[in-house]
């Protein structure tokens, strides 16, 4: 048994003397060895293979994870959209209410707690990423408004000369379109 052990050692110091301090076989670059490739042997084939299969699964692993870190992030920033919308609701009506205050009331202390809720509640939707679109003077554009009159005026035709509701994104993303009257042209093109 000694011996069996002993030829062990010796065989493991010659291979380690083969191959270097860094494991990999020291290669003669002199002499008839250096002239033919190394044979590759069926287990050295397939434990390539092996490698080769687990780097592609580490790489395809890391895109999943980076892929599905954006769609996570992309979800979070919108996932509040339905509850802003309901929002806005509160808000125009703010907005029509104070719009409606006479003017002998409008320094009493109820009706500057009001336009002082309705400050707070604006700058709260800002910080979630909700933003106005003026549309007042613009051009009509059917990804942003809606239109629920054409009247004459003197503005050219096609653009907005009245808001009924103003239009909101979060973020980068429509989320309520504006409701507009918009300018069909002056009257005299009308007549003739």
């Amino acid at each position: 048994m000694d011996d069996k052990i002993r030829r062990a050692e010796e065989l493991l110091e010659q291979r380690a003397r083969e191959r270097g301090g860094n494991g990999h076989a020291n290669v003669d670059t002199e002499g008839p060895a250096a002239e033919q490739p190394a044979a590759v042997t069926p287990e050295g084939q397939k434990t390539e293979e092996l490698t080769n299969d687990l780097k592609r699964m580490t790489a395809d692993f890391a895109n999943y994870r980076k892929r599905n870190e954006a769609e996570r992030t992309e979800f979070a920033k919108f996932a509040k959209a339905d509850l802003i919308s309901k929002i806005l609701d509160v808000l125009d009506g703010f907005d029509r209410a104070l719009a409606t205050i006479p003017e002998e009331l409008k320094g009493t202390p109820w009706v500057e707690g009001m336009w002082l809720l309705e400050r707070k509640l604006r700058a709260i939707l800002e910080v979630e990423g909700l933003k106005p679109v003026d549309s007042i003077g613009s051009q009509f554009d059917p990804y942003q408004h809606e239109a629920v009159a054409h009247i004459p005026s003197d503005q050219p035709e096609g653009t907005v000369i009245a808001e009924h509701q103003k239009a909101y994104r979060l973020h980068e993303k429509l989320i309520r379109p504006a409701l507009v009257t918009v300018s069909s042209g002056s009257e005299g093109k009308e007549k003739n």
